[in-house]
């Protein structure tokens, strides 16, 4: 990982509230400019979001026919296991477990008719039973005392995964999220900061919320505009109604958040480029995640042939490395370490196909996990200031998506050993 020294604008970067800072302090670095360049890692070194490699973690087990059971801390032997084996600067110390979800529950599933009652936030899992077995604030628990941060490289940090679907059609889905009026949004904003940021294993907070969508000024920019602002803690909870301080003795400079999107998101001629670093850099503690997998365009079980996947990984990452800078946000790049619906070794059901690919097309995962990391490394995205690591996909307990199944379910030897030298 990269070192980036700090020793410029101390305490002035965080925050561009007037136009003559947004415009001399908050301004994108230009490639070869050496002036833009320092201020670039000097707002990257104030970031409280961390500079660490990543996995994703699911407890829960996910197999068609099965009863769902979650098992707390179920891979912490196994990542203890892999950061013995990797080398130094390739440790994963960032642990993301799913922990909890959003849901919506207003009258006719018309926005405009909810009340903060219908807005629910599941914190953790066990809340209402609905998995057996299920808690998410023991899984951050257990992760956060099962990894070794001997092993890590350095300090642990446990950030639970709270997902929501806004297109689902399901009793419960967040139909209607975006519609929600500014001052709800949050309100429901708030009500997720108090649940999480009371539990003292949680570091920051990854928002999964599908499809990421700020094109607009709508109530999902809200949701996140107030999360910054809770997490952050920087005003007096007495002066905001409702709000919450996310500050503790154990955590001074507040919590960390981040998105899921696609890097397409982040193109500076689209609509939501602007929306995004308002949300993520106003506070300094927000980052983008944007995966290197999932990018075939067909339906799940068709795979993509590692050569037409290297393709596409290539495009994202440079878009990643170059929108970044432009927009001021700090991100981390996704890799399928196991199986994805479009990047992935085995697939089990009847819409499974692949992609027509020459000898060089070896279904393997490790295949797919290699062409990830030749193109992160071609994109220069490991040099910018704003890179934060590389987040693994992923340890789970089955991938199953429409009546399909994708294996394999967790990294395989290989793959670990790719991880262990390259990440």
């Amino acid at each position: 990982m990269r070192q980036i020294s700090f020793n410029l604008l101390a305490g002035r970067m965080a925050r561009c509230f007037t136009v003559l800072f947004a415009a001399q302090l908050c301004a994108p670095a230009a490639a070869g400019d050496p002036v833009a360049n320092e201020r670039a890692e000097a707002r990257a070194e104030e970031s409280i979001v961390p500079e660490a490699h990543a996995a994703w973690v699911y407890d829960v087990t996910n197999r068609p026919g099965e009863p769902r059971r979650y098992d707390p801390g179920y891979f912490a032997t196994g990542l203890n296991n892999y950061n013995r084996n990797a080398k130094g600067g390739h440790k994963i110390r960032l642990i993301y477990t799913y922990a909890g979800s959003l849901e919506m529950y207003c009258p006719d599933r018309d926005a405009t008719q909810c009340r903060l009652e219908d807005l629910i936030a599941i914190y953790p899992l066990n809340a209402d039973k609905r998995l057996h077995g299920a808690d998410g604030e023991a899984t951050v628990r257990a992760y956060a005392s099962k990894i070794e941060a001997s092993l890590a490289g350095g300090p642990v940090m446990v950030v639970p995964v709270i997902d929501g679907a806004i297109t689902g059609e399901y009793e419960g889905s967040m139909k209607g999220f975006n519609e929600l009026p500014r001052e709800l949004a949050r309100a429901f904003a708030d009500k997720v900061s108090r649940k999480v940021c009371a539990d003292p294993n949680v570091a920051g907070v990854q928002f999964d919320i599908e499809p990421f969508n700020v094109s607009q000024k709508n109530g999902q920019f809200y949701f996140y505009q107030r999360i910054a602002e809770n997490f952050a803690g920087t005003v007096p909870a007495t002066l905001r109604e409702g709000a919450v301080n996310c500050k503790t003795d154990q955590f001074p400079r507040g919590r960390f958040f981040s998105v899921f999107a696609s890097s397409n998101q982040l193109n500076p001629e689209g609509p939501a480029a602007r929306n995004i670093r308002e949300i993520l850099t106003q506070f300094n503690n927000g980052y983008f995640i944007a995966p290197l997998y999932d990018l075939g365009s067909g339906p799940p079980g068709h795979a993509l042939s590692v050569t037409e996947y290297q393709k596409r990984a290539e495009r994202h990452a440079k878009q990643m490395a170059k929108w970044s800078a432009k927009s001021n946000v700090m991100f981390q790049l996704g890799v399928p370490a196991s199986a994805t619906v479009h990047e992935h070794a085995y697939c089990r059901g009847g819409a499974c196909s692949r992609a027509p690919g020459g000898a060089s097309d070896v279904p393997t995962q490790d295949a797919y996990l290699r062409a990830a990391l030749d193109a992160i490394d071609k994109s220069g995205a490991r040099q910018s200031p704003y890179f934060r690591g590389v987040s693994v996909w992923g340890w789970t307990r089955g991938v199953a998506v429409h009546g399909l199944e994708f294996e394999p379910q967790v990294p395989p030897w290989n793959a670990l050993s790719l991880l262990g030298e390259r990440l």
